[in-house]
């Protein structure tokens, strides 16, 4: 049998049963909301703002997760097996316990869990997943809140003033789904008609856009820019693997210069497009200016890869 904890109840303990939380709510079911705020569980709110760091709290607790110490330990009730200190000589510094039961520095854990993303406990023969039985944890905890919400459902099936609510609603529903089918069914129609009309433009509109696309791909600047793209690439491997150091770190240490359609291409490997022409039509849009008048692509493209 399961049992919810109330909140009202806290300095008694008490709990109550779920079959006498159903009898109260069918008894008093004009209270039921009053019963499920006093059993509903408090979501935790984290407040993602920065937050200035304590330099006195920073200072020490990144002495803490050095491996440098005079002696180090070797066993997991001696100290901490990440930082190799032991609990005497870091007694101000708090601990974590995992479910296992092994204790470790919080910060250490912590740091181990970020940079290497593994939760898992290294002691020997362990191997523990704490976040798995977290997500269990969590699991049963949103499962048996669910069942708790849903007692206050099964009162109200039994309500004659919720059956007609419920029935108006099913019939609010039922109008909605015949209207929205009758509006899809027109937009199927303007949408064949539009294609009827259209649709001999539309067959020399695509093939003139392939036989542009072909032109494009077979050109030699098309042939140049796979092999800038190529060269590129082969230096900047050889610049990361003798100096250590990517595009990304360049830029940002402001030794090279780029518009950000170049770093969106070499810095995360992606191709230019330009299978698409960049034409697109729309519902409602202008129309489409005479690209003659106002200039040249060449133009066009140098106003845009200014930063």
């Amino acid at each position: 049998m399961y049992s919810i904890y109330f909140m009202d109840l806290e300095p008694e303990n008490e709990f109550i049963s779920f079959s006498k939380l159903e009898s109260y709510i069918e008894k008093y079911p004009e209270d039921a909301e009053k019963w499920l705020e006093f059993i509903k569980i408090p979501e935790i709110k984290h407040d993602y703002r920065r937050n200035e760091v304590d330099q006195d709290i920073l200072e020490t607790q990144t002495n803490v997760i050095q491996k440098e110490t005079n002696s180090p330990i070797d066993n997991f009730n001696d100290g901490c097996l990440y930082c190799k200190k032991s609990w005497e000589s870091t007694e101000s510094v708090p601990t974590t316990t995992l479910i296992c039961g092994h204790r470790f520095h919080t910060l250490c854990y912590m740091y181990e869990h970020y940079s290497n993303d593994t939760p898992l406990c290294i002691i020997e023969g362990c191997n523990i997943d704490t976040w798995s039985y977290v997500r269990e944890i969590y699991r049963r905890k949103k499962e048996k809140k669910k069942r708790v919400e849903n007692i206050l459902l099964t009162t109200y099936r039994k309500r004659a003033d919720f059956k007609l609510d419920l029935l108006e609603l099913k019939k609010y529903i039922s109008n909605f789904n015949a209207s929205y089918r009758r509006m899809y069914g027109l937009v199927l129609n303007g949408r064949r008609d539009l294609l009827h009309k259209h649709l001999h433009s539309l067959h020399h509109l695509q093939e003139d856009m392939n036989d542009s696309v072909n032109t494009i791909q077979s050109s030699e600047e098309s042939m140049n820019y796979k092999l800038s793209i190529n060269k590129y690439r082969k230096h900047a491997a050889y610049i990361f693997r003798k100096y250590h150091v990517s595009f990304r770190d360049l830029y940002n240490a402001g030794l090279i210069k780029s518009s950000w359609q170049t770093r969106f291409i070499l810095e995360r490997h992606r191709k230019f497009s330009f299978n698409k022409l960049n034409i697109r039509l729309y519902p409602g849009g202008k129309k489409i200016k005479e690209p003659l008048a106002t200039g040249t692509a060449e133009s066009d493209s140098e106003s845009e890869s200014e930063d």
